[in-house]
């Protein structure tokens, strides 16, 4: 799926409805955090408003905005519109954002350095996520937050973000949705273990992404 597609609007915003309350009942997102977003045209975005549990969306509150950050339509949009715009202009394939803030993911962000990568402990984690990186803190919506999160987006569907949660992208909000929850699972695995859990062999990063194909 390329920008310059179209997607159905009102398919879109019952997307992100039904999405929003699955990661909620998962725990992927807690209280009024975390955020939505689907790129509808190459000029208009759909995500959560502010302010909202994204376990209780209806499709009449996601707010439209354009892809310059002008509000559109809508209640006010999510405080972290900027990084989401950020990454949709960075990443021209992918029209979907999910913003989590998963416990063992977030817990692990605070333990990395900026730029370290997280290890990958099963199979799935390389062949649907690839190389997950650390960026730097940067203050939640600011544009700064948004210029290192599409630094470091440009060639994998996540990153951690250091003390603060997981951005996840794809070409559809399920996709996105399913790269969260394996960038979650990966870091459960560790503490499950006390951190002893064993990486993947360094060499077997290629014949898994060829196996999943």
């Amino acid at each position: 799926m390329k920008a310059n597609q179209i997607i159905d609007e009102e398919q879109a915003r019952m997307e992100i409805v039904k999405w929003g309350k699955e990661i909620y009942e998962r725990g992927l997102v807690n209280g009024t955090g975390g955020n939505l977003s689907i790129r509808i045209s190459p000029q208009l975005v759909l995500c959560t408003p502010s302010g909202w549990s994204l376990g209780h969306l209806t499709p009449e509150s996601i707010t439209k905005a354009q892809m310059n950050g002008t509000y559109c339509e809508g209640l006010k949009p999510t405080k972290e519109l900027p990084m989401h715009l950020a990454v949709y202009e960075a990443r021209p394939d992918i029209s979907a954002i999910a913003h989590t803030h998963s416990i063992h993911a977030v817990t692990y962000a605070c333990t990395l350095k900026p730029g370290e990568m997280m290890p990958p402990f099963v199979p799935s984690l390389v062949a649907k996520v690839g190389s997950v990186c650390l960026t730097p803190f940067r203050l939640p919506a600011s544009n700064e937050l948004g210029e290192v999160v599409s630094a470091g987006i440009q060639n994998s569907q996540a990153v951690l973000l250091e003390n603060h949660g997981v951005l996840a992208v794809g070409k559809t909000l399920e996709e996105a949705i399913v790269v969260a929850s394996e960038v979650e699972d990966n870091a459960r695995i560790y503490f499950i273990s006390n951190g002893l859990a064993r990486p993947l062999p360094i060499d077997a990063t290629n014949g898994i992404k060829a196996s999943y194909k």
